[in-house]
């Protein structure tokens, strides 16, 4: 384990994590957070910059920003009230537009490097 993330790792971790958990904080919107976060994610990720930036903004900051458990809670909520179909388009909709958000934020970066 010592060799995945060494300890200075952490603290890299740490300067991306905090912004982003006050941002979040700030914003109750789990859908939105959650597609920023993919967005970011794809744009840090297609930069060619070193991987101390990728931990700081990749990592902590989308790491932080991002919350699987709060939407994960959203559909346990439409589950116990009986919003069966609602659960499922929900489920779709949010790792569709999450992976399209990548997918822009990856495009964006390589239009902006070229």
């Amino acid at each position: 384990m010592n060799d995945f993330l060494p300890k200075n790792n952490f603290f890299l971790i740490a300067i991306g994590a905090m912004p982003a958990a006050v941002l979040r904080w700030q914003i109750d919107e789990i859908f939105i957070v959650n597609i920023l976060g993919c967005f970011i994610l794809g744009f840090i990720n297609a930069l060619n910059i070193s991987s101390r930036y990728k931990l700081i903004f990749g990592f902590g900051f989308c790491g932080s920003l991002t919350t699987f458990s709060g939407w994960i809670y959203q559909l346990y909520q439409l589950i116990n009230q009986g919003l069966y179909k609602l659960f499922v388009f929900h489920s779709i909709l949010i790792i569709l537009i999450g992976f399209l958000a990548i997918c822009l934020g990856d495009l964006f970066a390589k239009n902006i490097v070229n």
